[in-house]
């Protein structure tokens, strides 16, 4: 199942994301991420969309402090659902892929969070998502060949 363009999906998915937009203009981040969330989990191959949530768990958690201790503790908080989407992984990938975003969306520079979501993303064929992901960690962790290598092969 290849990944969805704007003009690709339903004209109400359209609209909701409009206002996504739109609440992420007006810094209204937390009504932004409920909707991108909802558009996809009614329409998981719409890219465009997932770009927009990426950039709202962003803006979101910019400013607020990524010490040791906060690091610790969402790392504490989101291993039963790592450990939920890496057992969804194997049968059902898009179910995997929503895990991931929770996590994301509690934590958006969490490693685990990103990989789970690029395995998932390629097991479901979203080769962008997975790259869009792995962009993030690459990024995050320039020295690690593994990474770039997998970043090559998406």
């Amino acid at each position: 199942m290849p990944e969805k363009s704007l003009s690709q999906i339903p004209r109400f998915l359209r609209e909701q994301f409009e206002k996504g937009k739109m609440a992420l203009e007006r810094r209204n981040f937390d009504y932004a991420l409920a909707i991108f969330t909802s558009i996809l989990e009614q329409e998981p191959a719409f890219y465009d969309c997932r770009e927009h949530l990426r950039a709202t768990q962003h803006k979101k958690n910019n400013g607020k402090g990524s010490g040791f201790f906060k690091k610790m503790m969402s790392g504490a908080s989101s291993q039963p659902m790592l450990a939920k989407g890496h057992v969804a992984l194997r049968n059902e990938p898009l179910e995997a892929l929503k895990i991931a975003e929770q996590i994301l969306n509690s934590d958006p520079h969490s490693t685990q969070g990103h990989k789970l979501l690029a395995d998932a993303a390629l097991a479901a064929g979203f080769p962008k998502t997975a790259i869009l992901s792995l962009e993030i960690l690459a990024k995050n962790s320039p020295k690690d060949q593994d990474l770039q290598h997998e970043l090559g092969l998406a």
